[in-house]
């Protein structure tokens, strides 16, 4: 018995008929042998030419239906069948766009309802794309004032969990509304708080546009690169340095900080020195 294919065409079918009576009406060995199983007597009959309906029949059998009629009624239910089943990357597309809505919502709920610590905590647990997605639809809906408001609230908390979780989010977030208070966190007792709003304050890369603060910061990063408590906080200070490498007050910061004892300190002003093409020998 023939098998049909997992998803099987009427068209592809009929094709299939006409070949078969082509061949019977040739004298093909083969369509005659195929015929004579179901149609014996029509075979027998030398005055009887053979019509499409028997060829159709004779598929119809060889697919183990007990006519065409019943074939063809099977085959349409099949395709009916594949023309109303989902699509499967459709439907993980609506899954995706009804997530990002629903963490919108939620996102916006908490803003609205000045709890920057729910806040906070949901972005600290959010992939970069999931942060990425929900901004894009906040910014489409004109509803992302009001998330940056819930995070720049969050900036003034108790907790410095809920510090650093909003200075870390409005990474991505922020607006001009952001720079004065981040510029205060530079001074936050908690050394990761300060590296948070150092980073968010500094890094253009990650924002929708560059965030330009109100006041100089540069004489706040030197003092934070030479002298901040916290050595990581002072490693992250030193590359950000070089987005201020024609202003003169940064030359001799750079060498001092080449002739610091850490080795990442040492190593990415030097390495800021010789992108400002000073010498070897300048570079002490």
């Amino acid at each position: 018995m023939r098998q049909l294919p997992a998803a099987p065409s009427l068209e592809h079918l009929r094709r299939q008929a006409k070949s078969l009576l082509k061949a019977f009406l040739s004298g093909h060995p083969g369509a005659r042998e195929r015929f004579s199983v179901y149609l014996p007597r029509l075979v027998t009959l030398e005055d009887r030419r053979a019509r499409l309906a028997d060829a159709q029949f004779v598929l119809a059998w060889e697919y183990g239906f007990p006519g065409w009629a019943r074939l063809k009624t099977y085959v349409e239910a099949v395709e009916r069948f594949a023309m109303a089943a989902p699509d499967p990357r459709a439907e993980r597309r609506l899954a995706r766009r009804q997530f990002v809505h629903d963490l919108a919502a939620s996102l916006l709920t908490w803003s609205r309802h000045h709890d920057p610590q729910a806040l906070g905590a949901r972005f600290a647990r959010m992939p970069l794309h999931d942060i990425l997605a929900v901004r894009k639809h906040l910014d489409a809906s004109g509803e992302l004032a009001d998330v940056v408001g819930g995070l720049i609230e969050g900036l003034g908390h108790g907790q410095p969990r809920v510090r650093f979780d909003c200075a870390n989010a409005l990474d991505h977030l922020v607006d001009e509304r952001c720079a004065e208070p981040l510029r205060h966190l530079l001074s936050d007792p908690v050394s990761r708080v300060r590296r948070a709003a150092l980073h968010s304050l500094s890094c253009d890369a990650c924002k929708l546009s560059p965030l330009v603060p109100a006041v100089d910061l540069l004489p706040t990063l030197i003092a934070m690169a030479l002298g901040d408590p916290s050595i990581r906080v002072r490693r992250a200070t030193v590359p950000l340095l070089e987005s201020y490498c024609r202003d003169a007050r940064l030359e001799e910061t750079l060498r001092r900080l080449a002739l610091e004892e850490d080795q990442t300190v040492k190593r990415t002003a030097l390495e800021v020195l010789w992108r400002r093409g000073l010498s070897a020998e300048e570079r002490g």
